[in-house]
């Protein structure tokens, strides 16, 4: 009942409902199958998580993990400032997203982003704009620019791409010439 807003718990004769917000995350692994695109255009979001390709990087990586593995909760005290300060903004953020403006000219920039990369529907731009508009709320900007929808443009509409038998670069890689063209240099 995501979308009415309320959880509905009916179980052995009793029926429960409540008032609920929640966000819907899921994972999968592309080798095992695609999904239908109509149901991957249900996603708001998409996030590739890839092996870190640089020496520093997977280090750091092997060593923060074997420290949680070693005293979970030294790990997760060294960590609670940066946490608490992330969460801060985030909090921040929240209580000013209804007060960041989307300008008619983030809204055609949106469009013609999808457009260009041929979107099926009106989701795509949709959640571009309100990734951007999070984005500025995040950063503290009082209107979405061209640099916030740069930023979400990969996450909000790759996975809404179809695939292009004559174009085998992946949706990132589309996802970003597109916005270099329409934009200038991705950065």
């Amino acid at each position: 009942m995501a979308a009415s807003g309320e959880n509905v718990v009916e179980r052995e004769g009793l029926s429960v409902r409540h008032p609920a917000r929640f966000v819907l995350v899921g994972s999968g692994n592309p080798e095992e199958g695609e999904l239908r695109p109509q149901l991957l255009d249900r996603f708001g979001l998409s996030v590739e998580v890839r092996t870190p390709q640089d020496l520093a990087s997977r280090v750091e990586v092997v060593k923060r993990r074997d420290a949680f593995e070693c005293d979970a909760s030294a790990f997760i005290a060294q960590w609670a400032k940066d946490e608490a300060r992330v969460r801060r903004q985030i909090v921040a953020g929240r209580a000013r997203i209804s007060e960041v403006r989307v300008p008619d000219v983030a809204l055609e920039r949106a469009a013609q982003l999808c457009m260009s990369l041929g979107t099926d529907g009106l989701r795509g731009e949709l959640t571009l704009i309100r990734a951007a508009r999070a984005l500025a709320a995040l950063q503290g900007d009082a209107v979405v620019v061209d640099a916030h929808l740069k930023r979400v443009a990969p996450p909000a509409l790759r996975h809404r791409l179809r695939r292009n038998p004559l174009d085998d670069a992946g949706s990132t890689v589309r996802v970003d010439r597109a916005v270099a063209e329409l934009f200038g240099a991705v950065g």
